[in-house]
């Protein structure tokens, strides 16, 4: 293992869990208030590593039935490497692994977590630092599928953050006004339960794993509003062996092109429940409305029976409407006050049979997308291939007005396919004059310096099974 550390808290990398990271701890123990041992899971089952937890990325795409000749219990699990390891506790190949006094760096191709030994056909790159109480993490993926298939997006662990049963108790806000200090929602487990699993929708991109005393990990996620909370066991503590586990993830959904590469960055907070919400309160806020500049990636857009041209993006989203009676095309999780985006502004040229397109939205604390009547609103377009910027006035829409949104969506108003049918988006921005451009300067993945400690050439070299 290697660590790094400071006066407050100490992280540490494996690269017999594919260099995840599978230690982190607070130096001290802030008065008896936590204690200073390692707060990830890392079970032991029959004297090997479990290496389906940890703090680790994971990928999922498809084909759903990819994993039907894999483990029989992950059936359905589709696509799915992961950065530490496989269910049979084969650890991913680390590629590289670099070190300075303040950075942790390594490259790992993953495994298929549901099969023994069988590489993904990616790879999976991270950058780790401390600055005070905060670890920065940048990740970088890239995907060389032989499978050229552009599936549905899903929903990724961009991290899964798996702790010891001491933090038990996980946090979020996801009330009508963020940002204002609001009473925060707490998920827990009830034994005798013995598993709590499934999605939360936070309106602050942040949720935090904690002790009875307040203190723990917050996972911040910038521009994120799409999470799981879950835990296993029934106990209410453990060691880092135990099978016991709190568990929060950034779950966002991800097109996973075959050739994709695609970079992030999260933050793990350590401190008491308040310092993790005043650290994501001091961080550049999402913007307030619609602000997606489609330069050179979805950002975060997904599909429903649509494809595009693929990666790399190119200025536009070029998207294949033929199955038009189901086409949507889908913003990531949001949250805007529907009162401060009256208007909604489209950059866009159409190619189809339908002469209107159709706004839907879901309200934040809707579980998913109704499209009932006081959430849609249909516009006209014009069929001529040509850029033209729609402009969708929803100022006399009281049902937009009154509502916090959580998602918009796009979609063909039409009772046919339409074979050959397109539409280009440049742009959505809540201005005639589009998006803001982020100024925000791109992480520096790796500082001048790093210190190699190994090198492997990377090849995938399938498991011997039929499929």
């Amino acid at each position: 293992m290697l660590t790094i550390e400071n006066s407050q808290i100490k992280v540490g990398i494996n690269t017999n869990a594919g260099g995840a990271i599978t230690y982190l701890t607070f130096v001290n123990d802030h008065g008896g208030l936590v204690k200073t041992q390692n707060m990830v899971s890392n079970p032991v089952l029959g004297g090997r590593t479990d290496l389906g937890r940890q703090i680790q990325i994971g990928l999922y795409g498809g084909p759903y039935d990819y994993s039907q000749n894999g483990n029989p219990a992950w059936i359905g699990l589709g696509w799915n490497p992961i950065q530490a390891g496989d269910v049979n506790f084969n650890p991913a190949q680390v590629l590289l692994v670099e070190k300075q006094d303040n950075l942790l760096h390594t490259k790992t191709i993953p495994k298929q977590f549901a099969f023994n030994n069988e590489p993904g056909e990616a790879t999976i790159e991270h950058w780790v630092r401390l600055d005070g109480n905060v670890v920065k993490v940048h990740v970088k993926v890239e995907l060389s599928r032989s499978d050229k298939t552009q599936y549905e997006a899903r929903q990724q662990e961009f991290p899964c953050v798996y702790l010891t049963g001491d933090y038990h108790n996980m946090w979020l806000y996801n009330g009508a006004s963020p940002y204002t200090n609001g009473s925060l929602s707490l998920e827990r487990i009830q034994p005798p339960s013995t598993m709590l699993f499934g999605d939360v929708f936070p309106t602050e991109p942040w949720m935090a794993s904690t002790n009875d005393n307040g203190y723990g990990v917050g996972l911040y996620s910038p521009g994120n509003y799409e999470f799981k909370r879950g835990y296993f066991g029934s106990d209410l503590g453990g060691d880092e062996t135990s099978t016991v586990a709190s568990y929060i993830a950034a779950t966002n959904k991800v097109i996973f092109d075959y050739n994709l590469v695609h970079e992030w960055d999260y933050e793990l907070i350590l401190g008491h429940l308040n310092d993790i919400r005043s650290y994501v309160y001091n961080k550049t806020h999402s913007p307030a409305g619609p602000n997606f500049l489609f330069d050179t990636s979805r950002k975060g857009w997904t599909y429903y029976h649509v494809t595009d041209t693929g990666w790399p993006i190119a200025g536009k989203l070029h998207m294949l409407l033929d199955d038009a009676t189901n086409a949507r095309v889908l913003s990531p999780f949001v949250f805007w006050k529907g009162r401060n985006n009256p208007k909604i502004y489209l950059k866009a040229a159409f190619n189809t049979q339908s002469d209107k397109f159709r706004l839907k939205w879901r309200r934040s604390d809707d579980v998913t997308l109704y499209g009932t009547s006081d959430r849609i609103m249909e516009f006209p377009v014009i069929n001529d291939g040509k850029y033209h910027i729609y402009t969708i006035d929803l100022s006399s829409n009281d049902d937009w007005l009154n509502a916090n949104i959580g998602q918009i969506a796009f979609e063909p108003v039409t009772d046919k396919a339409q074979p050959n049918a397109w539409a280009e988006f440049a742009w959505v921005a809540s201005t005639i004059d589009g998006p803001t451009v982020d100024a925000t300067d791109p992480p520096t993945p790796c500082v001048p310096g790093c210190a190699l400690v190994g090198v492997k050439k990377i090849q995938y070299i399938p498991s011997n099974r039929k499929r």
